[in-house]
């Protein structure tokens, strides 16, 4: 089997993905530009309004975009070139930057219509750099291919918030802005260069009305499917404290920095990059936890490891105790993470899981903006000290926010994270994988002929059956074909226990 490298280099044959993987550095790091010029606007300007106050505007800004326009731009990427929308797309984000932003007397309305206008094409940009991946490199090497833009691009947007932020603490937001611009039509100059034809092979015949209803519709099915499924529910569940969690430390973080040192935009330079190496070694390491431990035992030490760690930062709240727990959040955020990806995709038949997913990514952007609306209620009355300690046990002790300093509710933030760590085993503990239904009447009723999961139930034909020791037990297994072309196989212990899903073939 090939090592990491040798698959990295296979995926970096194409030529033509080359240069979509050069369009996300390019294009991500203006990103990271843009949104550290828009944190030292909006929430390091004491003339506007306060930290708080100021970050839960940015948040807003940055989050509406991906909740709002998000499930809505495959409609269009399926309809129009997507070569034009990498190559034109960038101009215009330029050009509001150019037209909106560079003017410092521009009202604070056309301000911020820019500035979601530039994150909603960027929403557009992003899913369809994505969705031509397929088009430019061979399918065995499709999963390389998209880790390598994906981190890439993350990386490079983190880089673009650290570097941009340095720059606007020193010669403030207008360079920053400009090469945030020009980076962009370098972007949109590589995409001119992309050989391979990316027009959809067959655009929908729907109406763009039509489709819009449908996937209304389909966003509407996917919440009452999610309803259905305890299994994916409680992992988006965890995932989304976690944001609150994260949301409000952030804020509080914000808070200490400028309002306790009196630092700059440079200061959330620091927060991020230290947040973002915590994240890039949690990816590193979370395949080695799962080799050891289950998926939600993974989650709920991370819980445990990042609650321990808040509330040893409440106890000595300073500049680098707080970039230490940026990195502590960061890292136990990739433990989460990626296991309750995983979590939520096993419990969700492939029918319905573009579905699901749609509620997962509004539910995640939705509560990082209320964290930084209750952090504003948080700070109107608590130092940064109580706030953090707070954070630990905030979910648990809520009306207690009222009289706390930053330090408590950075300490109770801490506190809810541990409590919260035995709640979702316990919750997974409860709800079987699937259920298997079997023939009634003689020995018919040892063979089973429908499969229930994620709350839907699909007839199954039978492809093997066998029994295996796993672990010092004796399990049964059948290898199931579901109605939709999905193979799976599941196993259960002989005797009593409950079906699991060991592996989904195809």
């Amino acid at each position: 089997m090939k090592g990491t490298l040798a698959r990295t280099r296979d995926a970096l044959r194409s030529q033509d993905f080359r240069r979509l993987f050069a369009i996300r550095l390019v294009s991500q790091s203006a990103d990271g530009f843009f949104q550290a010029a828009l944190v030292a606007s909006v929430v390091f300007n004491p003339e506007k309004q306060s930290t708080a106050v100021g970050f839960a505007i940015a948040t807003l800004l940055v989050s509406l975009p991906f909740s709002a326009v998000g499930p809505f731009t495959g409609v269009f990427i399926d309809r129009w070139s997507r070569r034009r929308i990498l190559v034109v797309a960038p101009w215009i984000r330029a050009a509001v930057v150019g037209l909106a932003l560079l003017n410092p007397r521009t009202a604070a309305v056309p301000f911020y219509v820019g500035v979601v206008l530039v994150f909603s094409l960027n929403r557009f940009y992003l899913a369809t750099a994505q969705a031509v991946v397929p088009r430019l490199v061979p399918t065995e090497d499709l999963l390389m291919a998209n880790s390598i833009a994906t981190v890439g691009g993350t990386v490079a947007l983190l880089a673009g918030v650290f570097v941009g932020g340095w720059i606007s603490d020193v010669f403030g937001n207008v360079p920053v802005l400009v090469a945030a611009g020009a980076m962009w039509l370098v972007g949109s100059l590589i995409a001119t260069r992309i050989t391979t034809s990316l027009t959809p092979h067959r655009p929908p015949a729907e109406a763009v009305t039509d489709e819009i209803r449908r996937v209304a519709h389909e966003f509407a099915d996917g919440m009452h499917r999610l309803a259905r499924t305890p299994r994916a529910v409680g992992p988006i569940t965890s995932i989304t404290i976690d944001q609150l969690g994260q949301g409000i430390m952030l804020v509080l973080s914000l808070f200490v920095f400028r309002e306790r040192y009196r630092e700059g935009v440079g200061s959330f330079s620091n927060l991020i990059g230290a947040g973002g190496v915590g994240v890039l070694v949690g990816i590193v390491t979370v395949g080695k936890l799962e080799e050891r431990f289950a998926k939600e035992r993974i989650v709920a030490g991370a819980f445990v490891v990042g609650g321990v760690c808040l509330l040893a930062l409440s106890l000595h709240l300073t500049g680098l105790t707080v970039l230490l727990g940026s990195f502590a959040v960061g890292l136990t955020f990739a433990w989460k993470k990626i296991p309750v990806d995983t979590m939520v995709q096993e419990a969700i038949p492939d029918g319905y899981r573009g579905r699901v997913f749609a509620v997962y990514d509004v539910s995640y952007n939705v509560a990082r903006v209320v964290a930084a609306f209750v952090a504003i209620a948080m700070l109107r009355s608590l130092s940064p000290e109580v706030s953090v300690a707070l954070i630990g046990s905030a979910f648990v002790l809520f009306a207690m926010l009222r009289s706390l300093s930053p330090e408590v509710s950075v300490a109770l933030i801490g506190t809810a994270f541990v409590l919260y760590a035995p709640v979702l085993p316990r919750w997974i503990a409860r709800t079987p994988e699937l259920v298997v239904r079997f023939y009634e009447g003689g020995r018919a009723e040892e063979w089973p002929r429908a499969v229930v999961w994620g709350g839907v139930e699909e007839r199954a034909e039978v492809q093997r059956s066998w029994m295996e020791e796993h672990d010092g037990e004796r399990r049964r297994c059948f290898r199931l074909a579901l109605e939709d072309g999905t193979v799976i196989e599941v196993s259960k212990p002989e005797g009593t226990g409950t079906w699991r899903l060991e592996r989904e073939l195809t």
